[in-house]
């Protein structure tokens, strides 16, 4: 490397090192800024997320806070038996008193689920009442007689209601006015049958009934049924109506599914009415309001169910443990319609130990928590104008949000850690950016900087290096240059010394011989005159000196000129030489003299680089425009690959032929220049081992200053 430097100009060597001592300090400082940036990307993250659990632990201290009056409630109220009514409003009186949870349900032993408005496996009620509540028992097996055995409904009827006449309970006259009602409908006597189970829709509701039904939604459904035997469909309707809004509202046990059918099927008869009714009467009227209801309420129903089939299982397991301290709550995630809730449940005191009832269960009300505690919470935190705070749910979706802006991304986001397990606090730019887009700008602007200053410094590099490699290339060219020449200058001195010196010694008498080698002389001289005005005028020309004698001349007689000088020596080589030239003068402003080198350059060529086939063919052609001058051969040629090259200074081809042959490779580019002077061009056409062919273009109208 050292000795590649030897070579290379002090200018150069400044430039190289000016490169490193400019460009790499810019690109380290690049480089640092970039790692800054980097670094303000991970201060960043470490802020938003510090701020992120600053406001999730507010967030939860705060839903903690919701229990803490439910907890002590719990050890306050008590409840007198396991009655569903009491247990119904019980938990009605929570949800009032406690806005912020919601769905409030308790779990007993058996695994049975009651909340505020359904139960599912907490009743067990007995499919028929006691005998001992129906008064006239021989004539109620009398009338049973008369209706499944004599089939005497008729008869059937005066029995029944003679033992009506006997009853008191609301039980058992119930279950007799059933029966009264069941024998009319056999008899077809709808409107007395209708009137029998009217009287069971006015009785206080009793859950004993006809099985597990209450009396009153089997009398009703009855009732509705005799109206359609009537051809009565207004009154059928209203009853429906009426059934619809007792099964809202009056909801019993769901195991059985009992309930469930009569629900849907009166849930489809309404919508069937609804739907192709038209006159706007007062059933119609109500029905948004109990459509409500039903939303609401199948609402209860799924999560009841959701409760008693997945959740239960697991409550009845930790409540036997005896390590589950009481009233403190667990929690655990529940799919619901498509979404999942944070259910949180305890195990209860003694006082609800000793009535069948194990834990208790709630959820958060989403409603309070986004339209209450959230607003309030956030609005005493102050996170500035450039960050938004969101809740995100299971699925990613925002729950609720500070202000509106885009969610699709967002700066920081952390999982809560106490409840709500399936939903995130998100920190959002009012952008929409992430942290990295934050940062990109400036990222990207030092990236593209140190790639800058690295690509220019790259690139600087193989400038100077190329620009080194051409000044040792140039160098060795010039070394072989001075060599080439030095070499060819002796060989015409040696010759001219030699027959000088034999003339003086007056060895040769012969005036022939004589006469031979003053031709010889005369001629070695000239070759030497040649390549010395070669020399000089490539001097010329890279000073900028050289300056050409335009003059009108004729070109036809300048170029025979040349080649009659040349002509004993290509004879002497042994060449063929065909010369064609027009007989007509052509008259044009040339420097005669450079014209004469240009094309003494390319024959000097074709001579030296022909090996057998010692053929050299001259043409001149005129056209409209141009004058072409063509010297052909059929020597070595010129790689394709070099034929752009040959016209540079000290450039050789590299073959064979041209290793072996002695020369300045400096006539080819004085051709271009004197040829270009005359505002012409070279061409050339090669094939390696089928020869060359040269055409200098010169153009007849050239505006040329003298």
């Amino acid at each position: 490397m050292f000795g590649l430097l030897k070579h290379i100009s002090p200018k150069t060597r400044i430039l190289f090192f000016a490169i490193f001592l400019i460009l790499l300090p810019g690109a380290i400082l690049s480089y640092f800024g970039f790692r800054s940036i980097s670094e303000k990307a991970e201060n960043l993250t470490t802020t938003y997320r510090g701020t992120v659990i600053l406001v999730r632990d507010r967030i939860e201290t705060e839903i903690l806070r919701l229990e803490e009056p439910l907890r002590s409630s719990l050890t306050e109220q008590q409840l007198k038996s396991d009655s569903f009514k009491e247990i119904e409003a019980w938990l009605g009186e929570l949800e009032l008193r406690h806005p912020g949870l919601g769905h409030f349900f308790l779990v007993n032993s058996q695994g049975g689920v009651i909340s505020a408005t359904v139960s599912l496996g907490w009743v067990k009620t007995e499919e028929e009442p006691e005998l001992g509540e129906i008064a006239g028992m021989t004539e109620f097996r009398s009338a049973e007689e008369s209706e499944f055995v004599k089939k005497d409904c008729a008869a059937a009827v005066q029995s029944y209601k003679s033992v009506l006449t006997k009853t008191r309970t609301p039980a058992g006259r119930d279950f007799v006015l059933s029966r009264i009602g069941r024998c009319y409908f056999k008899m077809k006597r709808y409107r007395e049958g209708i009137d029998a189970y009217k009287k069971i829709v006015a009785l206080p509701d009793q859950r004993s009934g006809s099985g597990i039904v209450p009396s009153s939604i089997a009398a009703l459904t009855q009732i509705a049924d005799g109206y359609a035997s009537l051809g009565e469909d207004k009154k059928r309707e209203a009853t429906l109506f009426a059934l619809y809004e007792r099964l809202l509202y009056h909801p019993w046990d769901l195991e059985g599914g009992e309930y469930s059918y009569y629900l849907n099927s009166t849930i489809e008869e309404v919508n069937s009415i609804v739907n192709r009714s038209s006159n706007g009467n007062q059933t119609e009227r109500v029905f948004p309001r109990l459509k409500e209801r039903e939303k609401e309420l199948l609402a209860e129903l799924g999560f009841v169910r959701r409760i008693h089939q997945t959740l239960v299982p697991q409550v009845l397991s930790e409540m036997s443990r005896e390590t589950v301290s009481q009233l403190v709550p667990l929690r655990i995630p529940l799919p619901l319609d498509g979404s999942i809730i944070e259910v949180s449940y305890l195990r209860l005191p003694g006082s609800f130990q000793r009535l069948g009832i194990s834990a208790m269960g709630y959820a958060v009300n989403e409603d309070y928590l986004v339209s209450v505690l959230l607003p309030r919470i956030l609005g005493a935190v102050d996170l500035g104008k450039d960050l938004v705070v969101g809740i995100l749910g299971s699925d990613g979706t925002p729950r609720y949000l500070q202000k509106n802006v885009p969610t699709s991304k967002y700066l920081m986001a952390e999982n809560f850690s106490k409840t709500f397990s399936t939903w995130k606090v998100a920190l959002f730019h009012p952008d929409g950016k992430t942290v990295e887009e934050l940062v990109g700008r400036e990222k990207h602007l030092y990236l593209a900087l140190f790639l800058g200053i690295v690509a220019v410094m790259v690139i600087g590099i193989v400038f100077v290096g190329r620009a080194a490699l051409h000044e040792v290339e140039a160098s060795r060219m010039k070394s072989e240059f001075v060599s080439s020449v030095s070499h060819e200058l002796k060989t015409p001195l040696a010759l001219i010394r030699m027959f000088g010196e034999t003339l003086e010694s007056g060895l040769v008498s012969d005036e022939a011989k004589r006469q031979e080698f003053y031709h010889i002389i005369t001629k070695e001289s000239e070759r030497l005159t040649h390549l010395i005005n070669n020399v000089l005028n490539f001097s010329k020309m890279e000073t900028g000196s050289k300056q050409y004698r335009f003059e009108e001349d004729d070109i036809v007689q300048v170029v025979r000129g040349t080649l009659e000088a040349y002509r004993f020596h290509i004879r002497d080589l042994g060449f063929e030489m065909v010369i064609q030239l027009p007989d007509d003068p052509i008259v044009m402003m040339i420097d005669k003299d450079a014209i004469s080198q240009a094309l003494l350059n390319l024959l000097n060529n074709a001579a030296k680089y022909s090996d057998e086939q010692k053929f050299i063919r001259v043409e001149l052609t005129k056209n409209v425009d141009w004058v072409l001058i063509s010297v052909e051969d059929r020597g070595v040629g010129i790689p394709q690959d070099e034929l752009g090259k040959i016209f540079e200074k000290f450039y050789r081809a590299s073959t064979t032929r041209t290793k072996e042959t002695t020369g300045s490779g400096l006539g080819l580019t004085l051709v271009k220049h004197i040829v270009e002077a005359h505002t012409g061009s070279v061409e050339v056409s090669s094939t390696v081992g089928g020869g060359s062919r040269f055409v200098l273009r010169l153009p007849l109208q050239q505006a040329v200053d003298s």
